[in-house]
């Protein structure tokens, strides 16, 4: 079966860029932006030793009754150690339930920090020693203005390094679009976070990098194609050629994105929590590097070669 690409080269970017246009209006109309987090947004973290009646159901339970958005990541199940992280927005909701238990008023002031309340509660409510909490630090937003940083200057050089080898080992028209499909990718996917309120973190931008190398994979894989059919192909136009390149790569590039995303629905099924926001953004990722290998990538190289033809002439 032979499916003509180019011809729908321009119904394809449409809606990739209106998809991108709705996630980001829904982002900030909706949800009045991206997901607040710890890692990103400053907070409460703790990590605590509890008995071997408290699992995972009755903190969450506990967390959800008070109000309190909390993460929860076990770090050490034989001593039943969790980490539990707390966004600076629960912070009130924490010293209201201190007020509360120890019989003062919702106005008082209190001489005390929203970590020691928190642990305060953990003791009284867990029935736990102090000892057993291992540590307890608030964050501060710093430390996620300088992980925005590095991973915004980590996805640059990606980009850099990606733009000069396919210059290298192709052409220019090649790796710009190359580069201009790995951005749809990072940009839909990054719609797609704060559609769905993933917070980010450290796992988000290490998914955001896996799925651009993944992408770019599945892309080179065409354009290789491309070049080799273009050799010395006089009988056709370089827009024929390139839909004969997508249709002969077609199988492997499905049955590729298949057997990866096999791994990947195994961890949302019985994977740990903590990855599950992970595995959901590069399962999205995959799919949308696949699409955008097939459906912008090698279009956007024949519109290019196209004006690059108008220009010369």
């Amino acid at each position: 079966m032979f499916f003509d690409f180019i011809k729908y080269k321009y119904v394809s970017i449409v809606i990739s860029l209106a998809l991108i246009v709705f996630g980001f209006t829904y982002t900030f109309a909706v949800h009045g932006g991206f997901a607040n987090s710890l890692d990103f947004n400053g907070g409460l973290r703790t990590v605590v030793e509890f008995d071997r009646n408290t699992d995972r159901k009755k903190l969450e339970t506990y967390f959800a009754d008070n109000n309190i958005e909390a993460v929860l990541l076990l770090l050490d199940k034989e001593k039943n150690h969790y980490q539990i992280d707390i966004g600076l927005g629960s912070v009130d909701s924490i010293l209201q339930k201190y007020k509360a238990k120890n019989g003062l008023k919702a106005t008082d002031k209190l001489d005390l920090s929203g970590i020691d309340a928190l642990i305060s509660l953990l003791i009284a409510d867990f029935g736990i020693d102090k000892g057993k909490v291992l540590s307890a630090n608030q964050v501060g937003a710093i430390v996620g203005g300088e992980l925005s940083s590095t991973g915004v200057t980590l996805l640059g050089l990606t980009m850099a390094i990606i733009l000069a080898y396919i210059s290298f080992r192709f052409q220019f028209k090649f790796a710009i679009s190359a580069i201009l499909a790995l951005t749809h990718d990072l940009v839909l996917t990054v719609a797609f976070i704060g559609f769905f309120q993933i917070k980010p973190s450290v796992p988000i931008i290490a998914a955001l990098l896996t799925l651009l190398g993944y992408s770019i994979n599945d892309t080179i894989v065409v354009f290789d194609r491309i070049r080799e059919n273009s050799a010395g192909n006089l009988n056709e136009t370089f827009g024929q050629t390139i839909n004969v390149s997508i249709n002969q790569t077609l199988g492997r590039t499905f049955n590729t994105s298949f057997a990866t995303l096999i791994s990947i629905v195994a961890i949302i099924i019985g994977g740990a929590t903590e990855l599950f926001d992970f595995a959901y953004v590069l399962t999205f990722g995959i799919v949308i590097g696949t699409y955008s290998s097939v459906f912008i990538a090698a279009p956007l190289v024949d519109i290019y070669d196209h004006i690059s033809r108008r220009v010369r002439t």
